[in-house]
């Protein structure tokens, strides 16, 4: 007797036309599925649509698509990457959810969902932030509550589309870390930056290291040479320099916190008049 159900995924234990989760079941022609206008993702490594259209051979797709019904045929909510390793399968009709939605709860339900994945990049990130925000009229802050993230956080992802073009592609194929890319936005130009990008992909240097590079950078002076510091200097200032780093992540600027007859000091510098407004706004924000 056969394995009844194998590769049929979902479709072998529930029947079109039910009723899940409040929306109902279907199983539609992946031709009359058209893709969301709004989908943040714009990298599909070919490696891994190939390996789930393998796992989709064997044993189905176990999880709907999200479509909703509109004027012009369906239009994909949630699932592209299902539907193109369906497509390199050869499948020629998927599971289905269909939910009733409108354009801009389209827009909304697409955005989030793939934000609440942990596999988008960070310029994917910061495009569907953007979205987010100018589709719907929201604030930095706005966004900031209903996505339960800081608003430094999306602040700071944000200022990445800031990026030259040629660093944003290094970003994207994994040359440069996140924290690199941020630590890059506090240099004054983009040639600064791409050079900078350059010697951090050509050197292999650390997030720290870049951090301290920018700040020679903007302060004037040369790269830090480990060799002519004093090692008792440097271990007492050891605390202030994580200190300045940490502050410098959170809002992409440089920062210097310094030793004081009585405590100390932190000193941030902003050349533009919008990163003044940053730095006023995270300052002064309720949020919790």
């Amino acid at each position: 007797m056969g394995r009844r159900g194998l590769g049929r995924g979902l479709s072998a234990l529930i029947s079109t036309g039910e009723s899940v989760g409040g929306l109902k079941f279907e199983e539609i022609p992946t031709s009359a599925i058209r893709p969301n206008a709004h989908q943040p993702r714009r990298n599909f490594p070919e490696a891994g649509i190939k390996e789930l259209a393998a796992s989709i051979r064997e044993v189905g797709i176990l999880q709907p698509l999200v479509i909703r019904s509109t004027e012009a045929g369906f239009e994909l909510i949630a699932g592209e990457r299902r539907l193109r390793a369906a497509k390199v399968a050869g499948l020629e009709r998927v599971p289905v959810l269909i939910r009733p939605a409108g354009e801009n709860e389209s827009m909304e339900l697409a955005l989030v969902e793939n934000l609440q994945r942990e596999d988008l990049n960070p310029l994917e990130t910061a495009a569907a932030y953007q979205a987010l925000m100018d589709g719907f009229g929201l604030s930095k802050e706005q966004l900031a509550r209903r996505l339960g993230k800081s608003r430094a956080a999306v602040t700071n992802t944000l200022r990445l589309a800031r990026l030259p073009a040629s660093v944003q592609e290094m970003l994207l194929q994994g040359k440069l870390t996140e924290g690199h890319a941020r630590a890059l936005l506090a240099l004054s130009t983009e040639d600064e930056m791409i050079s900078m990008a350059e010697k951090i992909h050509c050197e292999k240097l650390s997030v720290r290291k870049t951090e301290e590079l920018v700040r020679a950078a903007l302060a004037g002076e040369g790269d830090p040479s480990p060799e002519s510091e004093d090692p008792g200097a440097r271990s007492e200032t050891t605390e202030f320099d994580e200190a300045s780093r940490m502050i410098q992540e959170a809002i992409t600027l440089p920062v210097k916190v310094k030793s004081a007859r009585k405590g100390g000091k932190i000193e941030i510098r902003f050349r533009e008049r919008h990163q003044l407004e940053a730095i006023v706004a995270l300052l002064t924000s309720r949020d919790t």
